[in-house]
């Protein structure tokens, strides 16, 4: 697997992010991890499929997301939206200590991950507004040119997921997402041995993408991530798609009016695409 970043970079910063990142409650659990082993599940989360769960991966992708977020956007009230965030609440958390008058916007339909997502962050300070609906729609509840980032943050598998779920009458909506991604890794099986990904996929896509750069203001940015899962894995999720899911819509992506690619040092592009609006 391409490293999602340097091991080395991170290590050393691993305590003094938990210290900017974590709350009180998450610190007493990142402090039962000892050195070594904090450092090894490091190592494990750059460098393999992510497995496990702790507070070591909160640091890292809180951090890393931190760095993103202050060299885009430097002054406290970022208006940012999210796209499928599920119940990850990486962003909003990192909002919460960097930005702090921030709006934070998150368009997301799944019922359950929606409560989830709730819970976390209802000690948050940040103003944060949930939009029930298809992120396609999103004019309409916000108006153009009312954000600075749109984040993807490991959102880019979840949307083609959904866009083949509703082509083959899934759904996604009312529905456990991990009862149903099963189904959707049948449905990536079928559309990686077909070689049907793209005809069935891309134009959705880039159709969400169009309705999106409309909200986004002029010189704004939206930031994709990805990374992988074991248990996807585990489960049959086509390995070649998962780790190249990002240069398959980097491709994809070249077709898309109003917005150019712009590259940063230390952020791989096989895991993070960044798109900066050109137009109006």
């Amino acid at each position: 697997m391409i490293p999602l970043d340097q091991y080395d970079k991170w290590s050393v910063l691993l305590e003094e992010n938990a210290g900017l990142f974590l709350s009180k409650k998450e610190l007493e659990e990142f402090a039962t991890i000892s050195e070594i082993e904090r450092n090894n599940q490091l190592k494990e989360i750059l460098e393999k499929p992510i497995a496990n769960f702790t507070m070591v991966n909160e640091v890292y992708f809180r951090a890393r997301w931190a760095e993103v977020l202050k060299m885009l956007y430097s002054q406290s009230n970022l208006n940012l939206l999210e796209i499928a965030t599920g119940d990850a609440d990486m962003i909003p958390q990192v909002l919460d200590r960097t930005h702090p008058n921030s709006h934070y916007i998150t368009v997301n339909m799944n019922k359950i991950l929606n409560v989830s997502l709730l819970n976390k962050t209802k000690n948050l300070h940040i103003i944060m507004d949930l939009v029930n609906d298809d992120a396609a729609n999103i004019v309409k509840h916000l108006g153009e040119e009312k954000v600075d980032i749109i984040a993807f943050q490991h959102a880019v598998n979840d949307v083609i997921q959904a866009i083949l779920c509703s082509r083959e009458g899934i759904d996604t909506t009312d529905s456990d997402w991990m009862e149903v991604l099963p189904k959707m890794i049948k449905i990536l099986q079928k559309e990686t041995s077909e070689n049907t990904l793209e005809q069935h996929a891309k134009i959705p896509f880039l159709s969400l993408l169009t309705e999106l750069l409309k909200v986004l203001k002029k010189d704004g940015m939206i930031v994709m991530n990805h990374y992988m899962f074991q248990l996807d894995l585990d489960w049959g999720y086509p390995p070649e798609l998962f780790e190249k899911m990002v240069p398959i819509i980097r491709e994809w992506i070249k077709e898309l009016k109003g917005c150019t690619e712009v590259f940063f040092q230390g952020f791989d592009t096989n895991w993070w695409i960044y798109l900066k609006k050109t137009e109006s």
